[in-house]
């Protein structure tokens, strides 16, 4: 399931591009060709690994920069091998500048702000339907920003998502669901077991 959501939500954040000098999210176009599209937004995603507290001890990364965090996930069984859990991601936005609001500076501070809302766009909409592996996700709802007061060069917003996963990988066999007896779907052909009339 981490791996579907990290796959959909870089996918997604691939579409922050910088137009006139600020983030924005670029929305699918039919026919649209990568190459002919503003430069990205953020120039590294990866997974969290406390970056910020152990940047002396890793290779330095170009910002800004997102990192994906995936909180403690509790599953719940809801039967035939099928589990459901409510997922919250933690999105750490990094960013580094020595820039005020009080100086003649003043969008280049705000910057990060801007690059958070544009990813706020980015989730907007953000679903998973149901995969061929049975696994899916629903709407993202944001539900927590924490804002840097406390930074130097370096800055980490840190922007939490929720969203409900369904994982019915177990009950999902060559492509078909299992069920008590082989059933065929979709011939046309008449079957009954257990009940009192015919089914098609």
């Amino acid at each position: 399931m981490r791996i579907r959501l990290f796959d959909d939500i870089a996918s997604r954040l691939g579409r922050v591009r910088i137009v006139d000098g600020l983030p924005v999210y670029l929305k699918p176009k039919d026919g649209e060709n990568e190459a002919d599209l503003p430069p990205k937004a953020i120039k590294m995603l990866d997974l969290w690994n406390a970056q910020v507290d152990q940047l002396t001890q890793q290779q330095p990364f170009l910002t800004p920069a997102v990192f994906v965090e995936f909180q403690p996930i509790i599953w719940s069984k809801l039967g035939r091998g099928t589990q459901r859990a409510e997922v919250q991601i933690r999105m750490h936005i990094v960013s580094a500048t020595l820039a005020t609001v009080s100086s003649q500076y003043k969008d280049q501070a705000l910057y990060r702000l801007r690059l958070t809302k544009a990813i706020q766009a980015a989730f907007t909409g953000l679903t998973g339907p149901m995969d061929s592996d049975g696994l899916m996700f629903g709407s993202f709802m944001h539900i927590q920003s924490e804002t840097d007061h406390n930074h130097g060069e370096i800055c980490e917003d840190i922007e939490t998502w929720q969203t409900l996963c369904i994982d019915a990988s177990a009950a999902i066999n060559d492509g078909t669901v299992e069920t008590p007896h082989k059933v065929t779907l979709n011939t046309g052909e008449i079957f009954s077991f257990i009940f009192s009339e015919e089914y098609v």
